[in-house]
């Protein structure tokens, strides 16, 4: 699959409909995502990290729209915005992303207020997960990211405790910071802010710098 499909498919979907990105930790504001707010001039979209936004957002803007929203946001659970959404008369077509490290059971995930569920470490990959996605949500059909049906719940989180270092590496990181930025603000080099960023994931059990955050965010490490 191409990006070229992507955009097809994409294209049709936000025909009729603005494009609204609500994510929260920072890094989770994917800049494919963040990037599709600004792909259809017809209709006003948003990049935000609060639900209560997103809502001003659709009540000032009375049409229909295409949200990407995360299981975390800064004032509450991406589900309960979903749900919130879902009671409009609108046809809005909501896309949640997960990290592997998610909350929802599966009940949460097959909502049938949800339109597509991926998980944010597939995004780009060869699976092309918003694509198919983006596909199956024009045909009106529902899609959860194939690796959430092998997936039985969270893995046990390592005990061991994060450094000093590594809780600064951590908040950078969620702030949005790529490791090149956060060596210039903590004077480091960018090799050593990577092995940081690898030993607090080790330590975490996550997959990707988004996992981190996000974990770091549910066990109290980030400031809200």
């Amino acid at each position: 699959m191409s990006f070229k499909s992507f955009l097809t498919e994409l294209s049709q979907l936000i025909h009729h409909r603005s494009v609204i990105s609500c994510t929260y930790p920072k890094l989770v504001a994917l800049e494919t995502v963040n990037e599709l707010t600004e792909l259809n001039c017809a209709f006003p979209g948003l990049n935000c990290s609060k639900g209560a936004e997103v809502l001003a957002h659709v009540n000032q803007h009375q049409n229909p729209s295409v949200l990407f929203i995360t299981e975390h946001l800064a004032d509450g659970l991406g589900l309960e915005l979903v749900q919130t959404l879902s009671t409009s008369r609108l046809d809005h077509r909501c896309v949640l992303i997960l990290t592997h490290n998610h909350d929802l059971n599966r009940d949460g995930i097959n909502d049938p207020s949800i339109s597509a569920v991926v998980l944010d470490h597939n995004i780009g990959r060869d699976t092309c997960v918003l694509e198919q996605a983006l596909k199956a949500v024009n045909r009106n059909q529902r899609f959860v990211d194939p690796e959430l049906s092998k997936a039985d719940g969270l893995s046990s989180a390592n005990t061991e405790p994060l450094s000093d270092r590594e809780l600064e590496v951590l908040g950078l990181v969620a702030e949005g910071l790529s490791n090149r930025e956060v060596a210039e603000r903590l004077y480091l080099a960018p090799t050593t802010v990577r092995d940081h960023l690898q030993s607090l994931m080790r330590k975490m059990d996550v997959r990707s710098r988004t996992g981190a955050a996000v974990a770091g965010l549910r066990m109290g490490l980030l400031a809200g």
